[in-house]
């Protein structure tokens, strides 16, 4: 026996099968290592890498066939391979040089390109390791040619971003407001990074047709560009719930984390049964994120239609909420008119799921801005941020709430944070100027104000604060310029900033001029909304002081935003030491 396979496996060399099989294996070899690394820069489906290895094993079946049926000979080119019994030994050809340098290069090659494909590999797996996972996600490219769908490549970043924050063990998530900055302009990969100081990078696309969706995404290693996963899911749009589910669970996987029972159930978590008023849903967020009155109007809309398809859906709810909020923080509503309606969709939706974090930070924003409860406001800040650490929004509102309460440090940290989750928002990096203008550190505030305009020289508000700001280191030239430069980029006479230049006029002794503005001002209230305690604050600095408490007890009837900064705004300096301004801070139970 061991004589036969002696002579077989001399037969096998004689007609050069294992030359060929050498030869072929890497080729084969290479040839599936161009594949590999082709599929994800151009997008090739991930079935092309299995047809690769199909076709490949095709060949080498018969390129052993033909290796054993012909020969190649110098003279006489492709032959059939004669039998062993019609040859002599002395008749055998010597091996080809040729083909000995072929089978060592052959060799060398497949050695070469496993060590080559092993050591990135590992190199990578450490770095993942080592690297803090910091993520951002990239809009997604919308593909679908219906208009119908035109919110889809938003919407569905969105809901990634929101999968992928469920994960403790990521080091920030950043929120959409600094990614969306690259919809339509896209640097490079490595230049995005660093502008978001993030080292994970995640993109892709969505099409959707009738029912069919086709989702595609990689996830990046940014600083040199190494596709650390990609992959493409093609199915039905009631599979959206599970490809999300599947592209959170492989990023994770991909950056070495380990999930707790608890992040995979909220991760498995249907927000709804029902697509079409999950549908309506995506609508609703996808007009909230626009930022307008009409927008939040719109998306209110989309948010009822949805809650008459599904009544239970507590995400409907909470947008609701979120809408309402911002339409009177913005002063688009009256505050009597949305907070109630806020605090009451942010309720219901927590009746149904306690566990959805918008939820509670949008009840501690109503409990914030309109009820004053301080302690219901605390307790509903710390819980949405205990379910969900990467909550942007939630960091800055709470930080707000800090600085009313006189815990500067505190809301200075949190402010910070929520920039770290978000740093191109130009509200949040406004507000962290905002909580330095309040705890006094006015060079800082000044820094963060200029630092906002840098990102974008046309948001108006920065350059009135940019103004507050300088005013309190007694710059009063600079104040002056840049408040002016808010009133004049204003398309309408705004009572907000002219009210601050009249503030200003007054802290610097000129009061025929603070006066003037005053009388404008009582002339606008005659037609439209002004707040009572923009009103209250230029009388106060004029050092009148019966007429500056008389709008100040308006501003507490009426809500007014501005109340809220009793206890810090250092536009109320000459009120505090009144016995009238003691009697507010009581009636508004502020905490000792």
């Amino acid at each position: 026996m061991p004589n036969k396979l002696s002579q077989f496996w001399q037969e096998l060399k004689r007609r050069k099968v294992i030359r060929t099989i050498t030869v072929y294996a890497a080729a084969a070899f290479v040839i599936l290592e161009l594949v590999s690394m082709s599929e994800d820069p151009f997008g090739l489906p991930e079935w092309t890498f299995v047809l690769a290895v199909i076709l490949l094993s095709i060949g080498f079946l018969i390129a052993i066939i033909l290796s054993w049926i012909y020969d190649i000979h110098p003279e006489g080119g492709v032959v059939k391979t004669e039998s062993v019994d019609k040859v002599k030994h002395e008749d055998i050809p010597k091996s080809s040089n040729s083909w000995k340098i072929a089978s060592y290069i052959s060799f060398m090659v497949i050695v070469g390109l496993i060590v080559l494909n092993i050591i990135p590999r590992s190199k990578r797996a450490e770095g993942t390791e080592d690297l803090e996972k910091s993520i951002a996600v990239l809009p997604f490219e919308n593909m679908s040619n219906s208009e119908e769908y035109s919110h889809l490549g938003d919407a569905i970043t969105d809901e990634i971003i929101l999968e992928l924050q469920k994960i403790k063990e990521f080091d920030r998530v950043l929120s959409r407001t600094s990614t969306m900055q690259f919809k339509e302009n896209r640097p490079t990969i490595p230049e995005i990074a660093d502008k978001l100081g993030v080292n994970y990078l995640i993109e892709g696309s969505i099409q959707r047709h009738m029912e069919d969706v086709s989702i595609r995404v990689q996830v990046i290693r940014a600083k040199h560009e190494d596709h650390v996963w990609g992959d493409e899911y093609d199915g039905k749009w009631e599979d959206v719930f599970s490809i999300q589910d599947e592209i959170a669970f492989k990023v994770a996987e991909e950056l070495k984390t380990v999930l707790s029972p608890e992040e995979i159930r909220k991760i498995e978590k249907s927000p709804t049964e029902n697509l079409e008023a999950y549908n309506l849903y995506l609508k609703g967020r996808y007009s909230w994120n626009k930022r307008t009155a009409d927008g939040f109007l719109r998306g209110i809309d989309f948010f009822h239609q949805a809650i008459k398809v599904d009544t239970v859906y507590p995400l409907a709810y909470a947008g609701i909420a979120d809408c309402y909020n911002l339409l009177g923080w913005h002063d688009l509503l009256p505050a009597e008119e949305v907070y109630p309606k806020a605090k009451a969709a942010a309720e219901k939706a927590l009746r149904i799921d306690a566990t959805l974090s918008q939820a509670h930070a949008s009840l501690a924003y109503v409990n914030m801005l309109y009820n004053w409860d301080w302690q219901a406001a605390e307790k509903e800040f710390i819980k949405a941020l205990e379910l969900n650490p990467n909550y942007a929004e939630a960091h800055q509102w709470y930080s707000e709430y800090l600085a009313y309460m006189e815990k500067h440090d505190e809301s200075i940290k949190e402010a910070t944070r929520a920039q770290e989750l978000d740093p191109l928002s130009l509200s949040i990096n406004h507000n962290l100027g905002l909580v330095f203008y309040e705890a006094r550190q006015f060079d800082l505030a000044i820094e963060k104000y200029q630092e906002t305009l840098q990102i974008d020289p046309s948001f108006i508000v920065s350059y009135n604060y940019l103004g507050l700001a300088f005013a309190g280191e007694k710059m009063y030239n600079d104040a002056i310029t840049n408040v002016q430069k808010a009133i004049d980029l204003t398309k309408k006479q705004s009572p907000l900033y002219i009210g601050t230049l009249g503030f200003i006029f007054a802290s610097m002794g000129k009061k025929n001029e603070a006066k003037e503005i005053l009388e404008l001002l009582l002339e606008l209230s005659q037609h439209r909304y002004i707040a009572p305690v923009s009103l209250a604050i230029i009388y106060g600095a004029l050092g009148q002081m019966d007429q500056a408490f008389e709008w100040m007890k308006k501003g507490y009837d009426v809500r007014d935003d501005f109340m809220m900064g009793l206890k810090v705004d250092p536009r109320m300096d000459n009120l505090r030491s009144d016995p009238r301004y003691q009697d507010l801070i009581d009636r508004m139970h502020f905490p000792d």
